[in-house]
């Protein structure tokens, strides 16, 4: 140390040294002002950095504020869209409630004043009696439909209801040909089918003990056994139809699970569990029920259908039958279409989707606009002064769009044309009537020449 202060005592080495420390002197400020600087740099970095980190926070918070007030806004939405389509609903349900209810309601008004008017005129009891009973079959059509579509879940009940009365009318309608056959009588039917007894065919031999006198023994007893024959086809129908919708709706409510869904994989197999399910064997039944009651109907009709000609029996049948025919093929081709328009499949536990809800629901209000036109029909078929002393069936006029008086007043003008004409050449003295010679056409000369001149001519 004490060289270097004497080196350092040196005027030359003291400028030296001077210089050294203030060089050492700057960069050490200048690398503390750099540090200082980066210090507050990174000092305001980081707040800068903490700062926008808060703001995030606050946006971030602000923005699950948002999705929630959006979330809620489009749970709020979307129940009052879910409400806006309840009360839509609710009020097509109700215009079709009051539209079928009016239809209902007009349906039976028509058929009550139809059987008090068959009441005021109670000329023949034991027929208008039948008839009675027959024209109660559209307002209870009606009117089972009509609660289908007002009460859920009793549609199964209703279709027992009118199998039933369905079958009661089959059978009401062939007692009502044999009360008109006989006019109330069922000897003189008897008598009035036994005067066609060659023409009859022979009864069935499994009903023989049913018969009494024996078919072999008269004309009259071969016409009552065709009778008793009649009546018991269509009195087992009466009998059978009911327990068969029973069992029917019995067997749905059981295997609804079973046979409510379909599946496109398997269909042969659904086919085969089909067939040899008891709804197959329940509907193979119903089907030779309605077969051997029509057969007997048709029997009966074709035996005795010139000594009802005056009644139009077969209008009348149509009337009932139509009923049936028409409900049924209708249901069919509904459960079809809608079946169809769902892809085939149920969405089970949901009325609203559900297809067959959807088709139950459609049937039955059509049911109830078309009771309405047959209730009008039954009126026009059913006359109630067709049981008068000395009635006769009246022509009613066929509706048409009045081409015939076309066709004829066309025919007036040309014939009034032609007599026009006439006048003219009658007043013009060149008109000739059949056998007449026009004068002019005679000639002085004598007859032979005129021949000559004629053969020559010729």
């Amino acid at each position: 140390m004490t060289e270097e202060r004497r080196e350092c005592e040196t005027p030359s080495r003291r400028s030296k040294c001077g210089c050294l420390k203030y060089l050492n002197f700057s960069i050490i400020t200048v690398l503390s002002v750099l540090v200082g600087f980066m210090f507050f740099q990174l000092q305001y970095l980081s707040y800068r950095i903490s700062s926008l980190g808060y703001q995030l926070d606050r946006e971030e918070m602000r923005l699950e504020k948002l999705e929630n007030v959006s979330y809620e806004v489009q749970d709020g939405q979307q129940q009052e869209i879910a409400n806006l389509n309840e009360k839509v609903e609710k009020n097509e349900s109700l215009t079709l409630i009051q539209m079928a209810g009016t239809f209902v309601l007009l349906t039976c008004l028509l058929t009550m004043f139809h059987m008090t008017s068959h009441l005021r005129n109670f000329h023949e009891p034991v027929v208008q009696r039948k008839v009675i009973a027959i024209l109660w079959m559209s307002p209870i059509y009606a009117l089972t439909s009509f609660l289908s579509i007002v009460v859920s879940g009793i549609e199964g009940y209703m279709a027992i209801i009118k199998d039933f009365y369905e079958a009661y009318v089959i059978y009401t309608f062939l007692s009502y040909l044999i009360a008109v056959l006989g006019k109330g009588d069922r000897s003189r039917a008897v008598l009035a089918l036994a005067k066609q007894a060659d023409h009859l065919t022979e009864p069935r031999k499994c009903f023989r003990r049913c018969y009494h006198p024996l078919p072999e023994e008269s004309p009259e007893a071969k016409a009552n056994a065709i009778l008793v024959e009649c009546q018991i086809l269509a009195m087992q129908f009466v009998l059978c139809r009911p327990i068969t919708s029973i069992a029917s709706f019995v067997v749905t409510a059981l295997l609804e699970d079973e046979y409510g869904s379909y599946d496109d994989d398997n269909s042969t197999a659904e086919a085969q569990k089909y067939f040899t399910s008891p709804q197959f064997w329940i509907s193979m039944v119903q089907n030779i029920s309605v077969f051997l009651a029509f057969s007997g109907l048709i029997k009966f009709y074709h035996a005795v259908s010139n000594d009802l000609a005056w009644i139009s029996p077969f209008s009348k049948f149509l009337c009932i039958k139509g009923i049936v025919f028409m409900t049924f093929w209708q249901g069919l081709v509904i459960n079809i279409i809608v079946s169809l328009e769902a892809g085939g499949r149920w969405e089970e536990g949901n009325s609203d989707t559900d297809p067959r809800e959807k088709a139950m629901r459609l049937q039955n209000i059509l049911i109830c606009l078309e009771m309405l036109l047959f209730s009008i029909a039954h009126w026009c078929v059913f006359p109630p002064e067709e049981y008068e002393e000395g009635y006769r069936r009246r022509n009613l006029p066929k509706p048409g769009i009045g081409f015939s008086d076309f066709v004829a007043d066309v025919g007036l003008i040309v014939e009034s044309s032609k007599q026009a004409k006439r006048s003219r050449q009658m007043r013009d003295g060149n008109y000739l009537r059949a056998g007449e010679i026009r004068p002019d056409s005679i000639s002085d000369e004598p007859l032979e020449m005129q021949t000559e001149l004629d053969v020559s001519i010729s």
